[in-house]
C-alpha cells in the first residue's frame, strides 16, 4: 500500500494541533502568545507541504485557523516568501518561493520525516527480506 506523503503529513499536523490543544487545555496559563515567525513558517510549510501550490479559498481557512487574516497573504508576496498566480477558470493558487523555502528551511523538516520512515522501515523490510520463502529465489 502506498502512502500519500502529502497527505501523511496533514494528518500529522492535524494531530500535533490537537495535542497543542489539549496541552494548552491542561495550564491555561502557561500558554503563550502565538509567535508571529512561527506561525509565518508554520502557514508556509502547510502551503509547501501542499505540493507548493495552494488555492485561495483553502489558503484563507488556514490563516482563519492560525488566527490571522488576509493582510498576511500580501506581507509574504512583499518580503518575497509566497508567489500567486491565476489558473484558468479564475482561479488563484499560492506557492512558497524558492527563497522562503530556503530561510525558513521548510524542506528540513520534510527531509528528517523522510529519513525517520525510512530508519522506521528497515526494521520491517530486512525481517521481510529474510522470511524463509524468499531463500527459494537467492539461488536464481
Amino acid at each position: 500500500m502506498a502512502i500519500n506523503a502529502g497527505e501523511l503529513r496533514q494528518h500529522i499536523r492535524a494531530l500535533r494541533r490537537i495535542v497543542d490543544a489539549l496541552e494548552g487545555q491542561l495550564e491555561p496559563s502557561a500558554r503563550e502568545e502565538a509567535d508571529p515567525y512561527r506561525r509565518r513558517r508554520e502557514v508556509l510549510q502547510v502551503i509547501y507541504w501542499s505540493d507548493n501550490s495552494m488555492p485561495k479559498e483553502e489558503l484563507l481557512k488556514l490563516l482563519a485557523e492560525h488566527g490571522t487574516n488576509y493582510a498576511w497573504i500580501g506581507q509574504q508576496v512583499k518580503i518575497g516568501y509566497l508567489t500567486l498566480r491565476q489558473v484558468p477558470g479564475g482561479g488563484t493558487r499560492y506557492s512558497v518561493t524558492s527563497k522562503g523555502i530556503r530561510e525558513q528551511r521548510l524542506d528540513e523538516e520534510e527531509k528528517q520525516e523522510t529519513a525517520a520512515w525510512s530508519r522506521a522501515s528497515e526494521a520491517a523490510l530486512a525481517e521481510d527480506w529474510n522470511q524463509e520463502e524468499d531463500t527459494l529465489y537467492d539461488d536464481v
